[in-house]
């Protein structure tokens, strides 16, 4: 991510994540191989481009190499990516994937990018990175639902979180009365940005494997466009932008005793 003095906001940190492609080239994979359209469809929502190619020598044989503009990422024997395909299920309804037997390669593949008319599915992930802290029992989440009218149908999951020891922050336009989070705090704020944007930001609880978010902008009604990251790197950059932005003095910021 760019340095901290050149903070992106969260429709251009979406934009940055997407554009921030990796590439998987398969080496020496025989031509009849299925694989290279099979992994192509598997990582069809992360930021990565599947090629083939052969050296001169033929060697060596069936290897992958994950690489991104700093270099190479990893690199893995095509039968490992073969198990991979077979034990980890995927779907066009997944928002992510994760599985501790491949994290080696899976952890430099956490991001995706998904277009979504079903404000379901990203309440769904939304759960997600709620139970995730839950599980954790510290650190900080940030939501958005654009509006307090919204936060107020969450108020008994947030209110919950902030009891268990996490620190709460929820972020709405004041299109009603900001609702009461009990230790959480609500962030009435009075901006396009905030109105537009459906987010949930877990800071990991000092943990960097469990940080995690998802960011998505309203680009017609109920038409989301966004990603859902687990890079800590990413994760920061938006915690960081969120602090800066929004937990001022000029917030109308209530929270509980």
């Amino acid at each position: 991510m760019r340095q901290s003095s050149e903070l992106l906001g969260l429709r251009d940190t979406i934009e940055y994540i997407r554009h921030h492609q990796k590439e998987f080239r398969l080496f020496n994979v025989d031509q009849s191989d299925a694989i290279h359209e099979e992994l192509g469809t598997f990582f069809q929502t992360q930021n990565v481009r599947i090629t083939a190619d052969r050296t001169a020598s033929g060697k060596p044989t069936e290897i992958g190499v994950l690489s991104d503009a700093t270099g190479v990422l990893a690199v893995v024997d095509v039968s490992t990516l073969r198990d991979l395909l077979e034990d980890v299920p995927t779907g066009a309804g997944d928002l992510g994937i994760a599985d501790e037997e491949y994290e080696r390669v899976l952890r430099h593949l956490k991001e995706t990018t998904f277009t979504s008319r079903d404000t379901e599915q990203l309440l769904y992930a939304s759960r997600e990175i709620e139970d995730r802290a839950r599980r954790v029992g510290r650190g900080s989440i940030h939501t958005g639902f654009q509006r307090c009218s919204v936060i107020a149908e969450q108020r008994s999951i947030y209110a919950d979180l902030a009891r268990r020891g996490v620190s709460v922050h929820a972020y709405g336009v004041p299109d009603a009365t900001p609702p009461d989070l009990g230790f959480g705090q609500v962030h009435a704020v009075s901006t396009d940005e905030v109105a537009e944007t459906w987010f949930a930001v877990f800071d990991g609880g000092g943990n960097d494997t469990q940080k995690t978010a998802l960011l998505a902008h309203e680009r017609d009604e109920d038409a989301f466009y966004g990603v859902l990251t687990y890079d800590p790197g990413f994760v920061d950059h938006i915690l960081e932008y969120l602090n800066r932005s929004f937990d001022s003095p000029s917030d109308d910021v209530l929270s509980g005793p």
